[in-house]
């Protein structure tokens, strides 16, 4: 009875453990399937075994025997009579079925079923017209804007006039907030509006409409020209896989202007940003894993900016499996 207590219990540990780290890796990642099975089949190598060989991935873990990720159909019916799993394609309505999974079960299945609404995230709301300064010395600019249910990234976009005929910058992100730092801007008064993005299971995205536009300032105190300021140095190629974006940081930047698109030309950026370290997280992001995309990076010393480094082509990598974590049980002797 001991023994068998103890099994169960590392069971719900393994699978503690490795709900967070999956969850992280692979927010946001289009998926096609829920999962049940048996809480001793999760993290049976056999079962990982055969998963991997054909293809599929468990990206959201919902301990103890509920996942949900990338399945292709043809599986459905070998993971039924090898594994006793069950899997779910549609939305479920029969939510009692899942109750004596456990908790987590029902909080998988209200995120399996999220996936499936279709409308649009309402237009965000500015919590507040008046641009805040951020940054550790007070020169960097942060738009805030409420929170939207549905919404798991935003679109931003900022212009030089109000009807946004010509966008000059344009980014998806994560967090309701985005900060701009005024060195990389010409002087004059800008406006910004946010819309909120919504992925479905089947990876789609769908955008609701923009917020009202907000205007902000930029202006500089006048200064004698410094030295003429170089490019960040970009390997021609990098691979990413569980970590943020890196670049090196020479000593003469102080803020970062960072681009990520799918094209070399940067036409449409998928990824416009600026920071104050040498590293961005891809998190939450709609970024496919293992398509190639296409980096630059500018650096400033907080007055004025250089020069775009070389285009650095990047592949995302797909996070690994979920592994194997179990641990044998030996009885003492």
């Amino acid at each position: 009875m001991e023994t068998g207590m103890l099994k169960k219990t590392l069971i719900l540990c393994a699978a503690a453990v490795l709900a967070a780290a999956v969850h992280s890796a692979a927010a946001d990642a289009p998926v096609n399937a829920l999962l049940v099975v048996p809480s001793e089949t999760a993290f049976n190598k056999k079962f990982q075994d055969f998963l991997d060989k054909n293809g599929a991935k468990l990206l959201h873990s919902h301990p103890p025997s509920v996942f949900i990720g990338v399945i292709p159909p043809e599986l459905d019916k070998q993971l039924k009579e090898k594994f006793g799993a069950e899997v779910y394609r549609d939305k479920v309505d029969d939510w009692a079925s899942f109750a004596r999974y456990g908790e987590n079960a029902v909080y998988a299945v209200n995120a399996w079923n999220k996936g499936f609404q279709e409308d649009p995230p309402a237009a965000p709301l500015v919590i507040s017209t008046r641009v805040q300064k951020a940054g550790r010395k007070g020169d960097t600019l942060k738009l805030v804007w409420n929170e939207v249910m549905k919404a798991r990234a935003y679109r931003l976009q900022i212009s030089q006039d109000e009807t946004f005929d010509a966008v000059l910058l344009e980014t998806v992100v994560q967090r309701s907030q985005y900060s701009l730092v005024p060195a990389f801007w010409k002087e004059g008064v800008y406006f910004w509006r946010v819309a909120g993005l919504m992925t479905l299971n089947t990876g789609e995205t769908v955008e609701g409409g923009f917020s009202q536009p907000y205007s902000f300032a930029v202006s500089k105190p006048s200064a004698a020209p410094g030295p003429k300021l170089g490019a960040p140095q970009l390997p021609e190629k990098t691979r990413v896989k569980g970590r943020p974006l890196a670049w090196p940081a020479p000593a003469a930047f102080k803020y970062y202007r960072l681009q990520l698109a799918e094209t070399a030309d940067f036409a449409a950026p998928l990824l416009d940003v600026f920071t104050d370290t040498c590293t961005y997280k891809l998190s939450g992001l709609p970024v496919k894993w293992g398509e190639p995309y296409y980096m630059r990076v500018m650096g400033s010393d907080g007055a004025s900016a250089g020069d775009w480094s070389r285009v650095s082509e990047v592949v995302v990598e797909s996070p690994g499996q979920i592994v194997n974590d179990m641990k044998k049980i030996r009885r003492r002797k």
